[in-house]
């Protein structure tokens, strides 16, 4: 049961990564700031829950996508540009690696 858990963050992670680098770019900044909220959201719910561990899997989730679009193609081809949008969404993932070693730990239950 833990097993299903962990992979359905870790879907969870790679859906919600693919959105956010879809709308980091769009015409309207609320894209920009729908992808940081949600990217951020899940985590911060995941630690607080029975499971904070599974936070770890959904940023490795994340992490996979955005890193992979990030490293860029031989032909020159990029998907996170050096500007504002791209910066906000690489600092995001900072976050998220943070988040992500937090949860590792255990997270922290407000009950103990």
């Amino acid at each position: 049961m833990a097993l299903l858990r962990h992979l359905g963050c870790l879907l969870l992670g790679l859906v919600v990564g693919l959105a956010a680098l879809a709308v980091h770019r769009s015409a309207v900044p609320a894209g920009l700031l729908l992808a940081v909220a949600t990217s951020l959201a899940v985590p911060w719910w995941l630690l607080r829950s029975r499971w904070p561990r599974t936070g770890a899997s959904y940023v490795a989730g994340w992490l996979a996508v955005v890193l992979l679009a990030v490293a860029g193609r031989p032909e020159g081809d990029y998907v996170v540009a050096a500007d504002l949008e791209g910066y906000v969404l690489l600092g995001t993932a900072f976050a998220l690696v943070a988040m992500g070693i937090v949860s590792l730990a255990g997270g922290r239950h407000p009950s103990t």
